[in-house]
């Protein structure tokens, strides 16, 4: 498979916090771009799940990177360098050709909730601009069994927010019916009309005691802005 290049720069870590067991911290401007060239460079899609901040306006981060300073690997091998720097996320790809990044203490019981079903609407209906992934993403989430799971467990925040914007609208959208599967069953689901990866983003609440908040959100390969546009050391001065 040929690999478009990357713009080679030199080695750039991003810090996180040396005083506590913060973790996150990359912003989602200098992340996803990252993540979505790789991914679609090879034309794969896949789906990371951390421990994030969700700090400030824009609660979306990322962990901590590692610019790759050979972009000749596979998506793989790339993204295992990308996290070089995170102790606890593993990089692995199934056999459906799905990459998964998954931070191997976070928490898997929300994506394991079983719904019973998903209607996602049929194929020729006119949605206007709300047909994109996150339009998609708001049926699985707003499904009985997953409001139930998360009142009863704690798991903010409850008027859900999504990544990205409902505009513009897309020529393809989400289409369908999904009975018994898992929240990342359907989320999978999504991938097949829009190529990209999900984000499934833990943070501690700050109501404190035992709960958490839990971010959700698409990014489209198709929407990423090639490598040699952006520079990530100067989107991080």
């Amino acid at each position: 498979m040929t690999h478009c290049r990357l713009t080679l720069i030199s080695v750039f870590i991003l810090l996180s916090s040396c005083l506590s067991q913060e973790r996150g911290g990359t912003a989602s401007r200098l992340a996803a771009p990252l993540f979505g060239h790789i991914l679609g460079t090879a034309q794969v899609s896949g789906s990371i799940a951390y421990w994030g901040r969700c700090e400030g306006h824009e609660p979306y981060d990322f962990p901590v990177l590692h610019y790759p300073t050979n972009d000749s690997r596979s998506p793989l091998e790339l993204l295992r360098e990308v996290f070089s720097k995170d102790s606890k996320m593993e990089v692995t790809q199934e056999a459906n050709g799905l990459i998964r990044m998954f931070e191997t203490d976070v928490p898997m019981d929300l994506l394991d909730v079983k719904i019973r079903h998903v209607p996602f609407g049929p194929p020729d209906e006119d949605r206007g601009v709300f047909n994109g992934p996150n339009d998609a993403l708001e049926a699985i989430l707003s499904s009985p069994e997953v409001k139930t799971y998360r009142s009863a467990h704690r798991i903010g925040p409850f008027a859900e927010e999504s990544a990205g914007s409902h505009l513009p609208a897309r020529k393809q959208q989400v289409s369908g019916d999904l009975y018994d599967v898992t929240v990342k069953q359907a989320l999978d689901y999504i991938l097949q009309t829009f190529p990209g990866f999900w984000f499934y983003e833990n943070c501690r609440s700050d109501a404190g005691e035992s709960g958490r908040n839990v971010y959700f959100g698409f990014y489209e390969s198709a929407d990423v802005v090639p490598r040699t546009d952006r520079s990530l050391n100067e989107k991080s001065r």
